[in-house]
């Protein structure tokens, strides 16, 4: 009999509550609107009012933050969790 897996445990980073509208602008041109409701330094969730594509690249500008390049990482209806890829300060 095969010997059991250990679940390895791997911390989240912290994660930030917030409620901010943004546009969605996916990799298929499409400029949707959107809505973010957590976000950590490393990624953020979000819903949108289309469904986007897993592993597609997106852009959010999020005030007080800046343009966020993003992977979508996973798809659940028309939420989504994404990792941010790059991100350009405002000003």
């Amino acid at each position: 009999m095969p010997a059991a897996k250990v679940a390895s445990y791997v911390r989240r980073q912290p994660r930030w509550e917030c409620d901010v509208e943004v546009v969605v602008e996916d990799d298929c041109g499409r400029e949707l609107m959107g809505r973010v409701a957590n976000m950590s330094d490393g990624g953020f969730m979000a819903e949108c009012e289309e469904k986007v594509r897993l592993g597609s690249i997106v852009e959010v500008r999020v005030p007080g933050r800046g343009r966020l390049r993003a992977e979508v990482r996973w798809v659940l209806g028309w939420r989504f969790g994404a990792m941010i890829l790059s991100e350009t300060p405002e000003g």
